[in-house]
């Protein structure tokens, strides 16, 4: 039977179609997301039933095509809290991962999400969607029917089953901050004393549960977070593994047992599969600092007279001849801080009169990406708990730059596998909804479905 599994991105919104006996990804079908206008520069907002309307859309073709479906996986964009009422319908935007209304000042020349971290056991970023409830609820911004809060993952799971009330996997839980991850549960008591209303958190379960049926009869499996399902469809449980995703944002991600706890100040632990967590470091920027570059270089062509709608093939095409020799640029890519220090920036550095080109651009920008996940990475690399055997890259931002996987390989001293499969997120999900509904009885036994190129 065909499983089929969605995939709520920042930019983009796919599904896909699973043989749950092969494993093979009979079809891709997507459609764009994007950000709605607002009058506040800090709000990173958007539209969630219009983001429901196409998942439906998506989720619906592949129904009819490959009908009889196995189960329903659903996976997306972490961090980001949407209102609903109680008849389980948005009264308000989605409030994304980008949202920075975090950063702004509250008390003690303090911003919001340094107050939350200054106060209590729990680091917190702008974007988080604590901290964003946080903000709303000390500038009067909930909405006065607000009943609860989730993700739009855990939206999409309630529209597909026709649910009022969600029910959001672990991994989306702590995605929101403020979580305990030893109880597997939000911090209320703390959360209270932050003058934010209980009553708006989700229940919360770290199984691969069903929580209901589409009109057709498909079971649909909770939502996980884009980072856990990512590493899920990639690495699957291997302990061994290292996984870096680059798309939008990046993460590099290694398996823990359910207690260790990092106390790198830039490493999160987050919740995998029951009774074992991620640790993760996430730069920022990730893929969007290549796309920043992209967008340069197409000023730089719009400044000469000409409109291209992507410089990308042009790039690539570089990047396919020798690449530069000599002194390299050095490349900073926290363009939009991190998350522990948001007004960092980027910089570009050791610039000569013979390196201050495209291709050195171009090769100084993901040296940099590189670096960044790198440094993430070291604390974990050099612990003597971890021996790392495979490393594993998803995202387009490996998976379409030959250049990148070189890079990474060289930096981690490994040679990269690329799953292949696309869609490396969506694809966890599936084998999450199929261990759910018992077409597997374990991890172990999904995993076997993960192919590298």
């Amino acid at each position: 039977m065909v499983v089929v599994s969605l995939d709520i991105g920042t930019t983009k919104i796919c599904a896909i179609a699973v043989d749950s006996d092969t494993g093979e990804v009979l079809e891709v079908l997507s459609g764009a997301n994007a950000f709605m206008p607002s009058e506040d520069s800090h709000e990173r907002i958007q539209d969630a039933d219009r983001i429901i309307k196409i998942s439906k859309s998506l989720c619906g073709e592949l129904i009819r095509k490959y009908s009889p479906i196995l189960c329903i996986g659903i996976t997306g964009q972490m961090h980001g809290i949407l209102y609903l009422n109680r008849h389980g319908e948005a009264v308000s935007p989605l409030y994304t991962w980008q949202d920075q209304c975090g950063n702004l000042p509250y008390r003690d020349q303090l911003s919001y999400a340094e107050y939350l971290t200054g106060n209590s056991p729990y680091r917190m970023a702008s974007g988080f969607g604590l901290t964003t409830c946080f903000y709303h609820t000390h500038t009067g911004q909930i909405p006065p029917e607000a009943h609860k809060i989730c993700t739009i993952q855990d939206y999409a799971a309630l529209h597909i089953t026709g649910k009022t009330h969600p029910i959001i996997h672990t991994s989306n839980g702590a995605s929101l901050g403020l979580f305990d991850i030893s109880r597997g549960d939000f911090d209320r008591d703390i959360i209270d004393r932050f003058g934010m209303d209980t009553d708006l958190l989700p229940d919360v379960t770290p199984e691969c549960t069903i929580i209901g049926k589409t009109a057709e009869s498909i079971p649909v499996c909770v939502a996980m977070g884009d980072n856990q399902a990512s590493f899920l469809g990639a690495a699957g449980v291997d302990g061994g593994s290292m996984l870096i995703n680059i798309g939008t944002g990046s993460q590099v991600s290694v398996l823990s047992d359910g207690h260790e706890v990092s106390r790198d100040e830039l490493l999160e632990v987050r919740p995998y599969l029951k009774g074992m967590n991620l640790i993760t470091g996430s730069p920022l920027c990730g893929g969007s600092s290549y796309a920043l570059l992209e967008k340069f270089f197409r000023e730089v062509v719009r400044m000469a007279g000409f409109e291209l709608e992507s410089v990308y093939p042009h790039m690539d095409a570089l990047l396919s001849k020798a690449l530069p020799n000599g002194e390299p640029l050095i490349v900073s890519t926290r363009f939009s801080g991190t998350r522990v220090n948001p007004h960092e920036r980027g910089k570009i550095e050791n610039i000569s009169l013979d390196n201050f080109t495209p291709a050195a651009m171009m090769l100084g920008f993901m040296e940099g990406m590189a670096q960044e996940l790198y440094d993430l990475a070291e604390p974990v690399l050099s612990a003597g708990s971890f021996k790392l055997k495979n490393l594993v890259a998803a995202g387009n931002g490996v998976r379409k730059n030959l250049t990148m996987r070189s890079i990474l390989s060289n930096k981690f001293g490994l040679p990269v596998k690329v799953p292949q499969h696309h869609e490396e997120a969506a694809f966890g999900a599936a084998l999450f909804a199929m261990t759910g509904v018992g077409r597997f009885a374990s991890f172990e036994e999904a995993q076997r479905l993960i192919r590298y190129a």
